[in-house]
């Protein structure tokens, strides 16, 4: 079977992770996969390591609609003659494979955030969910929230699968590494590390976290925080660092191809969305390690973590809720092994 995977993203995110988790696992023997990429992607080179062809397009650079590249997608699509098109977002090609009449057209959406009023309103419900359903045979949804923003377009219930996004898992490393990592890190080895793995974007909600930062370390200097990720924001965020006087205790990263020596000396992972967020990789790594988590109950991490169960859930934008749930789940060490092991369990079974 000749299958398409299109992707808009120039850098590696979860849609890409996701891609290239599953296509590493792929059955070869059945299926032929190309995938069209952005020119310039740092996924072309990941997926050139595991064998999977690729064809850059000069357009769609993380855009789900750039109208120039309808017509260079309908020409490749022409040339491969795909049975089935997968399409990340990635609108234009949706139009093209529609255009060039290819006999399954999937749709996976990888986001939810709050629609605008014209998206919801009667007229605009039919027109969206009559284009959305026109331009895709089935849609997959990689979190209930997901779902939930299409079915709010008007998208009939029963055209999306939902289907939550999986992760290998991260090796655990050995408490020499650990302790090397910490060194490196300069991390004092008391230290509680708090860990938030992201882009720095704004709806990711970085100066939440900055926030909260703020607040436990008036209560105690033992926390360290280590912010994962690169993006716009990466400026501003160390600006407001050296502002607050919370530099000495935030570790920056950038972008991480290998994210595994940050989590293995992680205590508590961290997410803030605060603008769109489905089903998270990094908080399912973070539970293959069995590392609980604090999040904010926007979009799908409430799916994720069940308060109690295997973390805390937070009221969205509430740093103070934020910063006494970390604190609390640091002090309490009953509480901690409960969750942790109700992370690592739930990476297991889920």
């Amino acid at each position: 079977m000749r299958v398409v995977e299109a992707i808009s993203d120039t850098n590696i995110g979860g849609a890409g992770i996701l891609l290239l988790t599953r296509l590493k696992h792929s059955n070869r023997s059945r299926c032929r996969t190309v995938v069209l990429l952005p020119r310039g992607s740092e996924l072309k080179s990941r997926l050139t390591d595991i064998g999977i062809a690729t064809v850059e397009v000069n357009g769609c650079q993380d855009r789900s609609l750039d109208w120039s590249s309808i017509l260079e997608f309908r020409r490749i699509l022409q040339a491969l003659k795909p049975d089935l098109v997968n399409c990340h977002g990635c609108l234009s090609c949706r139009i093209a494979a529609k255009w060039c009449g290819v006999p399954v057209s999937v749709y996976t959406r990888h986001c939810a955030y709050p629609l605008a009023k014209w998206q919801t309103n009667p007229l605009g419900r039919l027109l969206v969910g009559q284009a959305q359903q026109l331009l895709s045979h089935r849609m997959i949804a990689v979190a209930d929230a997901a779902k939930e923003n299409l079915t709010d377009m008007g998208v009939a219930p029963n055209r999306i699968s939902v289907i939550i996004n999986g992760v290998e898992g991260i090796p655990q490393k050995t408490v020499e590494e650990r302790a090397r990592i910490r060194q490196e890190l300069r991390i004092p080895p008391s230290a509680t590390v708090v860990g938030i793995c992201a882009r720095l974007e704004p709806c990711k909600g970085h100066r939440d976290f900055l926030r909260a930062a703020k607040l436990l370390l008036r209560r105690s200097d033992q926390y360290r925080f280590l912010i994962i990720g690169s993006g716009s924001l990466s400026q501003a965020l160390k600006m407001l660092c050296d502002v607050d006087g919370l530099s000495p205790y935030v570790r920056f990263t950038g972008f991480a191809d290998d994210v595994s020596p940050y989590y293995n000396i992680m205590d508590i992972n961290v997410n803030c969305s605060v603008g769109t967020e489905t089903s998270s990789l990094a908080l399912s790594e973070g539970m293959s390690l069995g590392i609980p988590a604090v999040v904010s109950d926007y979009g799908g991490n409430p799916y994720m973590v069940r308060h109690g169960v295997n973390g805390l859930v937070y009221p969205t934008g509430r740093y103070d809720i934020l910063a006494r749930e970390i604190h609390r789940l640091a002090s309490d060490e009953r509480l901690y092994r409960q969750l942790s092991g109700g992370a690592y369990r739930r990476f297991l079974t889920e």
